[in-house]
């Protein structure tokens, strides 16, 4: 650093290095060749006047450093610093000066201020090692093949190149790139996507390793082919059962497909998933076709003694088809049926919402954009929820209606003296998706936020109507036809808002228990700070349990509301399909078992939340009991290997919302047990632990973990814990599958095959599930692999000589067709 004697450096990039000064050939002080005595002294007098007392150096040895021969070595007592002659020439008002020791600040001194080079074979400031690092990786064809191959800088910057450059490594990248977003196979022959790759690295292109959509399609196939072995032997060695969900999908260019998802262990028994196969179906969409090609992908597999339970929507074809699957598997297809809950939900949200035949009301809408005369008189029929509908339809089709409702939100806006209020954005109402309740509920919320708003634009809209069609007289003409939404019979009346506001607070807890049951079931990091899963089997009964205590609880408010008779109908509506397949629960132990064997609820919550119906609980306990007595008591079990990896970890919950409040509520595992718990030797592991009881029990948030740790004490207990609770409550992954396909099959791409998709999905699965690494289906050739076998065992002399003739081949063709444009 410099010392207050003198100015301190200030570094700053020059437009234009100055030449390189010339360095002495006998020591460090001795003055260049080419300065003139005269000027050697009177830059020594410049020098003297900036570093008042301090003399130049005796020092009676050389250095090693280059950095001298570029300084002045001045001495003060003890002091030595160097001072750069560059500066001194040009009478910089603060000439750069370092201490002795720290010579690196002068190499980036005389790199950055002046362009001064290490000479060749010395040591580099960090200043230019930086500056050659980022020439390295901006440098494109251009400048390479233009570089001068005699100049061993730029001569060092091309064989970099060469050497950091894998044509298999770019090629899987492209490929994973390509399968894993979902793009068209084509994206690979973009001119403008290429010319970026030529500009990063010439080599992609002399080198020829650019794909075409053909190739990539064969290499998607070929990719399949090879990975699939190991997803085989992944799927063989789960230490569990394997459980599956599939279901059906039109895609945009007319392929009937069955996406087939698997879910099973790891052997640290964490929870996984894999899309296995995504069949078309081209024949009548019977339970028996349907069952053929499940049962198909099941065989492609090995995995057909490994099969668990299935989770599926409510459709009858479905029934059929578990009867054919577990017939061919050996199990009682109807036992090993669980029903997706989001369906469910769905049904008895429709019921509440559209009353009595929702589904033919569904069937009746034609699905067009334009809302037709007859389709507006269906859904006025449906109540507040319909009129305000057909409301919102009618403002979002208009551009000037959707306009006006913006100008209304920013003039109330910019009238407040509420600064924050001012900032506001203008909100536009949401359109609902025909029956699909989520989407009314978003409509719902919107709508009342906005509802001063939209009265006033309808009010607006009515006197501009009458305006525009006004007599001479000043009356309304007689064949105008007032708009639907200016009509009192198809407007919203106060009680009709009433009605809004209760289904909206009645919808939003079945969003709460929808949102925590659509999961995977796999232990992620949450964007609301806590570390969980979503969509876990042992929430499913509690998730009937929640909405129908909601439901009951307005049924008994219902006089209070606004046309109760009406209201109430809706609301039993609402409640009888959530119970009808509340009463179906018993047809498998899923449920059950899933509640029972988690430690924070065992056996006591059903003793507490069916306390009025003993004979639930009796039937509950028989089926559970059965399941342990013939499946998992007496089975033989592999040879279980102390994983040094721990459990996944706890969860911290930082957020919550009704649905989860309800859930902690209810948690109710009993005191811890007095005594010795220990388990004796062929005492029965299902009964010493419904039995016991341990202290942290009720603390348990991952039942997964906590059977983990328990493997050893509960060997055959643990296992049928950890199988029951890796089931999913809903088939909400085969539409996570549809939705990525649905983003691959755009019009562009309507000639798809569906062979073509399905095998992309697959190995899309696969990849995000780290089954697999990467795409590498044999990129490489026989002379391609000698080549580069020739290569990796080059000397860096043979590797240089070799670098060197290649761009030279590079730069001869350049010009060659350089010479033809």
């Amino acid at each position: 650093m410099g010392s207050s004697d003198f100015c301190p450096i200030t570094p700053r990039p020059t437009p234009s290095p100055t030449p390189p000064l010339a360095p002495s050939t006998a020591t460090p002080l001795s003055r260049p060749a080419d300065i003139p005595p005269e000027d050697e002294e009177e830059h020594e007098a410049t020098l003297r006047h900036h570093f008042r007392g301090w003399a130049l150096s005796e020092r009676s040895r050389e250095t090693g450093s280059w950095a001298w021969a570029f300084g002045y070595d001045i001495q003060r007592a003890e002091q030595r610093r160097w001072v750069c002659r560059a500066c001194i020439r040009k009478k910089n008002p603060c000439p750069g000066n370092f201490d002795s020791d720290g010579i690196q600040n002068a190499y980036n001194h005389l790199f950055t201020e002046h362009g001064i080079r290490a000479p060749s074979s010395k040591t580099k400031g960090t200043a230019e090692k930086k500056a050659d690092s980022i020439s390295v990786k901006a440098t494109g064809q251009k400048s390479i093949v233009e570089s001068d191959l005699h100049n061993p800088r730029e001569q060092a910057i091309a064989n970099t190149f060469i050497k950091r450059f894998d044509r298999d490594h770019f090629q899987r990248l492209l490929m994973n790139w390509v399968v894993a977003r979902n793009h068209s196979f084509s994206i690979a022959e973009e001119k403008e996507l290429r010319e970026i790759f030529d500009y990063l690295n010439p080599s992609v292109s002399v080198r020829d390793a650019n794909l075409t959509h053909t190739t990539i399609k064969e290499k998607v196939a070929s990719a399949f082919k090879q990975h699939k072995q190991k997803v085989v032997e992944v799927l063989r060695k789960a230490p569990g059962l394997i459980h599956i969900s599939f279901d059906g999908w039109r895609s945009g260019n007319r392929h009937a497909l069955y996406g087939v998802c698997c879910f099973f262990r790891d052997e640290n028994n964490r929870p996984c998933k894999a899309t296995i196969g995504v069949p078309e179906l081209s024949v009548s969409h019977t339970g028996t076709n349907i069952a053929a090609e499940i049962l198909d992908v099941i065989e492609a597999y090995q995995i057909q003694d490994k099969i668990g339970y299935f989770t599926l929507d409510n459709a009858e074809n479905n029934d059929t088809a578990m009867e054919i699957i577990g017939g061919e598997l050996g199990s009682v297809g109807k036992a090993r049926r669980g029903r997706c809950f989001g369906h469910t939900l769905n049904l008895s949200a429709k019921g509440m919402l559209f009353g009595h035949k929702a589904d033919a009301f569904e069937r009746q809408l034609s699905g067009q954009a334009p809302l037709s005369e007859a389709e507006h008189l269906l859904w006025q029929k449906r109540g507040p929820v319909g009129k305000l509908h057909n409301i919102v339809v009618f403002i979002h089709r208009s551009d000037k209606l959707t306009n006006l409702l913006r100008e209304l939100q920013r003039t109330s806006f910019d009238q407040s003296p509420d600064p924050k209020v001012k900032t506001r954005k203008a909100l536009d109402v949401v359109l609902d998706n025909d029956t699909r309740w989520l989407s009314q509920l978003y409509m719902i919320r919107r709508a009342l936020k906005l509802r001063d708003y939209i009265e006033l634009l309808i009010a607006r809209y009515r006197v501009d109507f009458e305006q525009q069609h006004k007599t001479k007289r000043g009356t309304t003409k007689k064949s105008a036809k007032l708009p639907y939404i200016c009509e009192p019979g198809h407007q919203l009346s106060d009680k009709d808002w009433e009605v809004l506001e209760i289904f909206s607070e009645l919808l939003g807890y079945y969003e709460c228990t929808i949102k925590m049951l659509e999961g995977d079931g796999q232990i992620r990091k949450r964007k609301r700070g806590w570390t969980g899963s979503y969509g876990n089997i042992w929430d499913v009964i509690q998730g009937f349990e929640f909405p129908l205590d909601k439901l009951e609880g307005y049924k008994v408010m219902a006089e209070h509301f606004p046309d109760p008779e009406h209201f109430r109908i809706n609301i039993n509506l609402g409640w009888q399909k959530l119970d009808k397949y509340y009463q179906l629960l018993s047809e498998t132990p899923i449920y059950y078992a899933g509640l029972a064997l988690h430690s924070a609820y065992r056996w006591k919550w059903f003793d507490r939340k069916w306390v009025d119906n003993p004979e639930w609980i009796r039937q509950a306990k028989q089926i559970v009991h059965d399941v342990w007595h013939y499946d998992y008591r007496e089975t033989s079990l592999p040879r279980m290997a102390v994983s040094d990896e721990r459990p996944a970890p706890k969860r911290r919950k930082t957020y919550s919302n009704p649905f989860q409040e309800f859930l902690e509520e209810n948690r109710c595992a009993g005191p811890a047990t007095q005594g010795d718990d220990r388990l004796e030797p062929f005492e029965d592991e299902y009964q010493h632990w419904i039995s016991n009881h341990e202290s942290g029990d009720a603390q348990v948030r991952d039942p997964l973990a906590y059977w983990h740790e328990k493997r050893f004490k509960y060997p055959r207990l643990s296992r049928m814990a950890l199988d029951f609770l890796t089931i999913q409550p809903m088939s909400a992954e085969c539409e996570r599958l549809f939705s990525a396909a649905g983003r691959m099959v755009t019009p562009l791409r309507s000639r798809l095959e569906a062979q073509v998709i399905g095998t992309c999905q697959v190995l899309r699965s696969w990849l995000r599930a780290g089954i697999i690494r990467d795409l590498d289906p044999f990129f490489v050739s026989v002379a391609e692999e000698q080549d580069n076998l020739k290569i990796a065992n080059m000397t860096d002399d043979e590797l240089q000589e070799w670098a060197t003739a290649w761009l030279e081949d590079v730069v001869e063709c350049h010009g060659e067709e350089s010479s033809k444009i």
